[in-house]
């Protein structure tokens, strides 16, 4: 796991949005929300899992759960948001805290039950959530894992904002997302999501209070090939 400082990225290209999937603009959220959650709870969910073990980031992953990279030490409220079929929780409940409680929520319920056949765990609560509107109270959680959510948001800040209204002062965030790159907009036409600049969300995040801290890069390879997402550590301003 490789580290940088935070950098810029170029704006979308004419090849970036020829490629990119139009499925976010074609509709009004709602109907859009609602096609994620069948897409998710299909064949596209499914592979999820596997894929993950294609592209290497689900063994790589482990790595980035470690005290020199987003270290996991000390928390004891942890939230993976749109946890999906595990892929994150799987490897938290590894790496934290042995007193530590894991909640994580997903759209789609299938994606959720795929999970817990998987993760058979009575440390974790699982729940059928939208990252638009979460069920849980203010300040609730030290710690929140965000992994290829906010790509499905029409605007990042609809998400970011629920994510700093339930993560206490001083906690730690973690981002993964699409990045507007050639081959993200391949991953996004098949996931119909979008794809983020990293000024563009670096900017959300600090319009609601959640600062940069430290940006990864999967392995040497995928930094210098702009592989692999944004995957950024944050924390939530504690004045906010």
């Amino acid at each position: 796991m490789t580290t940088d400082t935070i950098s810029q990225t170029p704006r979308k290209g004419k090849i970036e949005r020829l490629i990119e999937s139009k499925a976010p603009e074609r509709k009004d959220f709602e109907e859009y929300r609602v096609e994620i959650q069948r897409h998710y709870n299909g064949p596209a969910g499914a592979f999820l899992a596997a894929g993950s073990f294609i592209s290497g980031h689900a063994p790589l992953a482990k790595r980035l759960f470690r005290p020199e990279a987003f270290d996991l030490a000390g928390v004891k409220r942890i939230l993976d948001a749109g946890c999906g079929a595990g892929q994150f929780t799987e490897i938290v409940l590894e790496q934290c805290d042995p007193d530590a409680s894991i909640t994580c929520f997903d759209l789609s319920f299938e994606m959720l039950r795929r999970g817990r056949k998987k993760i058979p765990s009575s440390r974790t609560r699982p729940a059928t959530a939208d990252i638009t509107r979460m069920p849980y109270r203010d300040a609730a959680f030290d710690c929140v894992i965000c992994g290829w959510v906010l790509e499905h948001l029409p605007d990042p800040r609809i998400g970011l904002c629920e994510i700093a209204r339930v993560l206490a002062p001083g906690g730690r965030l973690l981002i993964l997302t699409t990045e507007t790159t050639f081959f993200g907009a391949w991953v996004s036409r098949f996931y119909k999501c979008r794809t983020y600049r990293r000024d563009e969300l670096r900017t959300a995040c600090e319009e609601v209070g959640l600062y940069w801290t430290r940006e990864f890069w999967w392995t040497r390879f995928h930094r210098l090939l702009k592989l692999g997402g944004i995957l950024v550590a944050a924390e939530k301003n504690g004045f906010r």
